[in-house]
């Protein structure tokens, strides 16, 4: 049985977007938690309202820990990152995460930072994130997310995720593997 401390390098992959940029997808990591702030920064209020449901958290030193430091057989967290412009650092531009709900079952989110939206990263995070969910045993994969987040219909439709319409401009998406 694998030790659910280990840093799960199998789930690291280059990937490339249609327009040649090559994006390295990894699991995150504690060390993440420092690139938190400017992260946030780079998004709008409308992304943090939309993956947050409206409840976008302040970010504190509890929150970036629960974040960042996770027990890899229970959840799974990957960011999407591109080197700096000095090429020695790297930024986060993406995090998509599976939270373990029930044995069989993980909720899934995602955030993009806005600059890098509409490029095709959120399909490849998504196929990524399903890859991972069936690995780690899931046999479902669910998500809430707003009606008139279209982007986010528009990435379930395309995988197949059945998506159930919600009273009060929630929708609720659900792929069974």
């Amino acid at each position: 049985m694998e030790n659910k401390n280990f840093y799960p390098i199998q789930y690291i992959e280059p990937v490339t977007l249609a327009d040649g940029t090559i994006i390295q997808l990894r699991p995150i990591h504690p060390a993440d938690g420092q690139k938190a702030l400017s992260f946030k920064d780079k998004l709008s209020t409308e992304s943090l309202y939309n993956r947050f449901l409206g409840l976008a958290p302040k970010i504190t030193t509890e929150l970036v820990n629960r974040l960042t430091l996770l027990d890899y057989s229970q959840e799974m967290a990957i960011v999407a990152e591109i080197p700096k412009e000095s090429k020695k650092e790297k930024e986060v531009i993406a995090v998509a995460r599976l939270a373990k709900v029930q044995a069989y079952e993980a909720e899934f989110a995602i955030i993009i930072i806005d600059a890098w939206q509409g490029k095709g990263l959120g399909l490849i995070m998504t196929n990524h994130m399903i890859s991972i969910a069936k690995d780690m045993g899931f046999q479902k994969i669910s998500a809430w997310f707003f009606s008139d987040n279209s982007k986010m219909a528009d990435i379930f439709i395309e995988k197949g995720f059945v998506i159930k319409q919600l009273e009060q401009g929630m929708d609720y998406a659900e792929l069974l593997l």
